[in-house]
Parts: structure tokens; C-alpha cells; sequence
């Protein structure tokens, strides 16, 4: 009877005493393998912040803006002291084929609204909105209308661009057409993604425009019959 007694404690020391290894090994294994705690979620990438890609956050584009007169105006001067040829009356007669040109005689005829050699010419111009929604997509977003004015003196111009307008025609037959300033849209709250592709819409227009005819006033001018 005492040695089954004795083989009984033996096999429970041997039993807890395996039961303990068991344990403790399990519990290194989980929490303290490597000299260190390591939290499983966290490096798959789950409950930790600065694994998680976030978005970028959107800046706004600001376009120039003129707080005397309250509006979107651009203005800059280009000059060209070593063209010898570049007076006033030149760069007008060359700034004037151009636009003829660009826009074709009688569209360009409608747009300009004032007119004084070797001065200035004033244009209200119309082109497509053209909106940029990704690296490979555009599309066209009513029209977008400014005034643009070009003034000559010897071997330099001043451009000033302002009043940019958004006109859309209507939804539906009966819609009307809306007409939507671009400070509007510089105000806006709420939205400013979407409206901001027509800020920079004019944006784009405003540059191009101005390296064309920056371009064009360079080459030298040779008068034809229907300049004068």
C-alpha cells in the first residue's frame, strides 16, 4: 500500500512538474520571445497609426487676387531690351497677327473691344472650360470666359488677365444658363476639390497664353497688305 502511495506522489510531481515546463515555455513563447514583448496585430499592421497609409491632405490652389478691387488678376511685364526692332508700334502689329491667328479674323473681330494702335488691345475672350480630373483624363465644363488686355511700349508688353467666368448651359429644356465668377469658387467652404479644377483651368490658360504670345512678340515683324 505505501508503494503505491509513493508511485502515486511520483507520477503527480512528474506530472506538475511537466504540467509547469509546458506553461511557462507557452507563456515565453507568446510574450517574451527574443528578450522582448512582441504584439502580433501590430506588425501585420493592424492597431498601429504609422503603419497606416493615410491620405494626403488636399492644399487648396490660390490664384492672385486683388483686394482693392476684389477680384482674380494677373498681371506681369515682359521685356526685350536687346531687340532693336521691338518699338510700341511693332509688338502692337505682331501682337494683333497673332490673335488673328489664334482665334481666326472674324471671331477674333467680335472678341476685341477696344482697339488703339500701338497702345493696347482689349479682348474678351470664350474658349472651353477644359478641367483636368487625373493624369490622363480632361473634359470640357461649359466655357470659360476673361478679359485680357496687352499693352506696348518700346521692347516691352504688360498683360493683365481678370473678370474669369464660368458659364454652363442649362439642365433639361428649360434650364437656364448660370454664369459663375471664379472669386465664387475661390470662396467656397465646402467642395473646393471639384471647384478648384476651374481655378486652375484659368490658371493654365493665363500661362499658356502669356509663353505664346511672349513667343510670337520675339520673331521679327514684316508688315502684310491685310495688317493695315
Amino acid at each position: 500500500m505505501d508503494k503505491a502511495q509513493g508511485r502515486l506522489r511520483n507520477y503527480i510531481k512528474v506530472f506538475s512538474l511537466l504540467f509547469a515546463f509546458v506553461v511557462c515555455g507557452y507563456t515565453n513563447g507568446q510574450w517574451d520571445f527574443g528578450g522582448g514583448s512582441t504584439d502580433t496585430a501590430k506588425e501585420a499592421g493592424f492597431g498601429d497609426s504609422s503603419s497606416v497609409s493615410k491620405k494626403v491632405a488636399y492644399t487648396r490652389f490660390v490664384p492672385p487676387y486683388d483686394s482693392m478691387r476684389e477680384i482674380i488678376f494677373y498681371e506681369g511685364v515682359v521685356e526685350n531690351e536687346e531687340c532693336d526692332m521691338c518699338t510700341s508700334d511693332s509688338l502692337y502689329w505682331r501682337a494683333k497677327r497673332f490673335l488673328n491667328k489664334k482665334y481666326g479674323k472674324s471671331v477674333f473681330k467680335k472678341m476685341l473691344i477696344e482697339d488703339k494702335q500701338a497702345h493696347h488691345l482689349t479682348v474678351v475672350v470664350q474658349i472651353p472650360m477644359v478641367i483636368v480630373n487625373g493624369r490622363y483624363s480632361k473634359s470640357a465644363k461649359g466655357m470659360l470666359e476673361y478679359k485680357f488686355v496687352i499693352r506696348f511700349q518700346d521692347s516691352r508688353f504688360k498683360y493683365q488677365f481678370g473678370n474669369f467666368v464660368h458659364l454652363q448651359s442649362g439642365e433639361g429644356l428649360v434650364g437656364n444658363p448660370t454664369k459663375t465668377y471664379h472669386e465664387y469658387y475661390m470662396r467656397v467652404k465646402r467642395g473646393y476639390e471639384a471647384t478648384d479644377k476651374f481655378l486652375l483651368a484659368a490658371d493654365r490658360e493665363v500661362k499658356d497664353m502669356v509663353a505664346s504670345i511672349s513667343y510670337a512678340l520675339r520673331a521679327p515683324y514684316k508688315p502684310e497688305e491685310d495688317d493695315w
